[in-house]
């Protein structure tokens, strides 16, 4: 049986009309995308526009599985910038025009808001936005600051620990002071010519509020002013902006109070939390029924209060017996209570003046 051999013209014609019919199904998903893009995406992006600058939107599209955001020029009604993975516009509240942009790669660089150009490529692991003319950045595991050209502002560099930089403060100057890490991974502050202003001896320190800074030094907080200097000493269990942002709760000795701006007392007495003292090993219920079958709730005798992460406890009247010192306490008698003196669960027995009596078993 004769094999059929194809003449080279049928083989030419059809090599031809498949690449015909390629370049005809490009053709048309290029006129679908560009027919999609300007009826449909242009409109979703415009629906999803804010301003950032007197003539500058930032617009959010959403396309192949991914959202993106560029800058457009509201004079020319063109868009000025390549798609871009996100723009921190109010990541630090920063008035600065260069702000921090990421591309879908991961890497950040500056651009100008008021123009849309990019003013420093992208080339950083992280960027955080310009305060008082000079930006950290982080590049092979090390903060250095740049000023506005790209330009180191001063030699020193710092470390960064992974584990918990990238949710920690963010390194910007307020009143020529930068909070900053050091390489035994404690944390100070900096001046403008990046030495240490304050040296890196403390647990913590925090972003800054109403001209003050919250620190940590060993299990002791105190308070920074604007200027570095000190506001309140270290000698607190613990100390916090109070949740309506008139002043500090700060503790000590078992006891806690609010305080304003000044400190100046505002609330002579306050706590987290409070909650019924339960008896440990089924001493004695606080729920019993009568001979009827009526269940009846015996009025706890003994409160636990919270202050931070330390108990302590009142009585039904309010009046504290034990001031708030313990990780956490157990009633075991109406004289008697275990408590934790330490996070990790080491436990004691002491009476309702707060006096040891021994060990738990």
């Amino acid at each position: 049986m004769k094999t059929k051999i194809m003449s080279p013209w049928k083989k030419v014609l059809i090599v031809a009309f498949s690449i015909i019919a390629f370049a005809v199904l490009v053709i048309a998903c290029l006129t679908a995308d560009a027919y999609y893009e300007k009826y449909h995406k242009s409109h979703y992006w415009e629906n999803l526009a804010r301003p950032i600058s007197a003539n500058i939107l930032m617009v959010e599209g959403y396309r192949g599985g991914r959202e993106f955001v560029r800058l457009k020029d509201i004079r020319t009604d063109k868009f000025i910038t390549p798609k871009l993975q996100h723009i921190f516009i109010n990541e630090f509240a920063t008035e600065d025009s260069l702000v921090v942009f990421r591309t879908f790669d991961r890497l950040r660089g500056y651009i100008n808001v008021n123009t849309g150009k990019i003013i420093i490529p992208a080339q950083y692991n992280r960027a955080w936005n310009f305060s008082e003319g000079m930006a950290a950045v982080l590049k092979d595991g090390i903060i250095s600051f740049i000023n506005s050209d790209g330009k180191p502002v001063f030699d020193a560099t710092f470390p960064i620990y992974y584990q918990d930089d990238y949710n920690s403060i963010a390194p910007q100057f307020h009143n020529g002071l930068c909070v900053m890490r050091s390489a035994e991974n404690k944390w100070g502050m900096i001046n403008t010519r990046g030495e240490w202003a304050i040296e890196p001896i403390y647990n913590s320190i925090d972003a800054p509020l109403h001209g003050f800074r919250i620190a940590q030094k060993g299990d002791k907080y105190g308070v920074f002013k604007a200027d570095g200097s000190l506001a309140l000493p270290f000698e607190y269990d613990l100390i916090r902006f109070a949740t309506d942002k008139r002043g500090f709760i700060i503790a000590k000795d078992g006891y806690a109070q609010e305080v304003d701006w000044n400190f100046k007392m505002l609330v002579p007495f306050v706590y987290d939390g409070l909650r019924q003292l339960y008896y440990v090993c089924n001493y004695r219920d606080t729920e019993y029924y009568d001979e009827a079958g009526n269940l009846h709730a015996e009025e706890p005798k003994y409160w636990r209060y919270d202050i931070g992460p330390l108990s302590g406890v009142m009585d039904s009247k309010g009046k504290v017996i034990i001031p708030a010192k313990y990780y956490m306490i157990h009633i075991v008698n109406d004289d008697l209570f275990e408590v934790d003196v330490t996070s990790g669960g080491d436990c004691i027995l002491i009476n309702s003046k707060g006096q040891y009596v021994g060990k738990c078993e």
